[in-house]
């Protein structure tokens, strides 16, 4: 008989015949599956699929496991462990309204025709099929994620004058999202973030990356942020988002740092979405519960990589100024190509699907069958994933490093900090036969934006997200200059500080 069961859980154990329901408790289960009677489907199916599997239980408080693997195995070689920061839960007032509406799976739900998968005898033409069910249901409703790639990744030919601001994590929130954009000046503060207006003209506007993961409205982020960014080249402009540490964690299905309010926007906006298309839910089942409409979305090759995810980049360079997510080094230009190699490897991976195992029908004999075809699933995209991606806490990666950014607000520990950037926007510069003089990122909260080791790292995440620290949004200035660049940073109460009153010399924030 096939499983019929959206399994909660993240892991199972054949040898006790237990299916755990991984979460907070039996409500938290619930809630991220979307229905009140989690645990007793989940067991209930689990009886029903597999004579070695008999109860079902809910792991306590801090014990639930993040991922879809069996412990101790890693989810894959190149893991993700612990949290980066404190992650508080937070829902919006829109989140019961959401809760009302997905539409639970049901173990009685049929076969649909949309969801035919029977084989052709051709093992990769058939991953193909399989593999198109859910982004040709989903079409439709991609347009509204399309994202331009910019102009080029590497852009120091600007006229004098030319305006560049840039801000960093939003991590979700809908309202700190709009508050950079005003203060930018690049959104009209009459319009709101579901018909954005651009008023940035031919401005330049860069994103550090971290939409993801902590907030309530992330997909609502996305849609504005591709809304403003077709509207800024149409105007001769240019509006870029950048990869995060949580746009690679959400692509390899690791969904630890999302908000219970996030995970129901994902279902509202795609899951029923699919539900609807399909005339089923059983597509869930490939995902083993591991949050199927976040996964489909973010994982390579899924509903999002080719409109939205393949016109991002790991970094990019405008005027003299280079921008990441995390930071650069030498090595990293060395070893990946320089910002074109990077860029053009992490797109590519984004854009592919990295396994065979799409079964949008649900057709599984076994719980076992679901958790070991998830397994396979998430260890083929992480073990494919670049270096540029990858890593974890204290990784060295553009995604993940701290070298220039921490400890917040103070000097950078790592004593080789100086050397390390002055090397790479050395290298940076030979490499675009154009002065680089100073790195923008994001990644690790600071009170206000400043600068550091004179004034070549500029840290621009603010935790302004309420699901960090609800920090007061501030944008970076640059005005492009013949000979220098005028920088400043912008407020939310109308201020245009000059860069020389933020920059961090001896642990003294000027």
């Amino acid at each position: 008989m096939p499983a019929s069961l959206l399994i909660a859980a993240a892991t199972a154990s054949s040898s006790s015949g237990v299916v755990v329901v991984a979460g907070a408790g039996p409500r938290a289960a619930a809630a991220l599956l979307g229905r009140r009677a989690a645990v007793r489907t989940a067991a209930a199916a689990a009886a029903s699929a597999s004579a070695s599997v008999t109860s079902a239980f809910v792991v306590p408080p801090g014990r639930a496991y993040s991922g879809v693997a069996t412990p101790p195995t890693p989810l894959a070689p190149t893991a993700f462990p612990g949290r980066d920061r404190a992650a508080p839960s937070s829902s919006s007032s829109s989140s019961s309204q959401r809760h009302q509406r997905v539409r639970p799976f049901s173990s009685s739900d049929g076969a649909s025709p949309a969801l035919d998968s029977s084989s052709s005898g051709d093992g990769d033409a058939d991953a193909e099929a399989a593999a198109a069910v859910l982004t040709r249901a989903f079409s439709d409703a991609a347009s509204a994620y399309a994202l331009p790639p910019p102009p080029s990744d590497v852009m120091t030919d600007l006229e004098p004058g030319r305006r560049i601001v840039s801000f960093g994590d939003v991590h979700g929130d809908a309202d700190a999202l709009k508050t950079f954009l005003v203060i930018a000046g690049v959104m009209d503060p009459e319009s709101d973030l579901e018909s954005p207006v651009w008023t940035g003209g031919t401005t330049i506007c860069v994103q550090t990356g971290d939409i993801l993961d902590r907030g309530d409205d992330e997909l609502k982020c996305y849609r504005a942020l591709c809304s403003l960014s077709r509207q800024a080249l149409a105007a001769g402009g240019a509006l870029m988002t950048l990869y995060g540490n949580h746009e690679s964690l959400n692509c390899a299905g690791l969904f630890q740092y999302a908000n219970p309010g996030g995970n129901l926007e994902f279902e509202v906006d795609i899951g029923t979405n699919l539900d609807a298309k399909l005339g089923s839910n059983r597509w869930r089942l490939q995902y083993a519960g591991n949050q199927p409409s976040r996964w489909a979305a973010f994982e390579p090759g899924g509903l999002l990589a080719e409109e939205l995810m393949g016109g991002m980049a790991v970094s990019c360079v405008v005027g003299r100024t280079v921008f990441v997510h995390a930071g650069l080094t030498r090595e990293h230009l060395e070893n990946y190509g320089g910002i074109e190699g990077m860029n053009r490897q992490a797109r590519s991976w984004m854009k592919k699907a990295h396994h065979h195992e799409d079964n949008p029908a649900g057709s599984y004999e076994t719980v076992e069958e679901v958790i070991s075809s998830a397994q396979r699933r998430a260890r083929a995209i992480s073990g494919n994933m670049p270096e540029c991606l990858g890593g974890g806490i204290g990784a060295p990666s553009p995604v993940w490093m701290r070298d220039y950014s921490q400890p917040a607000d103070l000097p950078p520990k790592n004593p080789m900090a100086q050397k390390m950037i002055d090397d790479c926007l050395e290298e940076l510069g030979q490499r675009c036969g154009s002065d680089v003089v100073r790195m923008v990122m994001g990644h690790t909260p600071q009170s206000r934006i400043n600068a550091a080791l004179n004034g070549r790292a500029w840290r621009v995440d603010v935790g302004a997200s309420r699901g960090v620290m609800g920090g007061a949004p501030e944008v970076l200035e640059i005005v492009h200059g013949a000979d220098a660049d005028e920088v400043s940073i912008l407020t939310v109460r109308g201020e245009r500080i000059n860069a020389r009153d933020r920059q961090v010399v001896e642990n003294i924030l000027f």
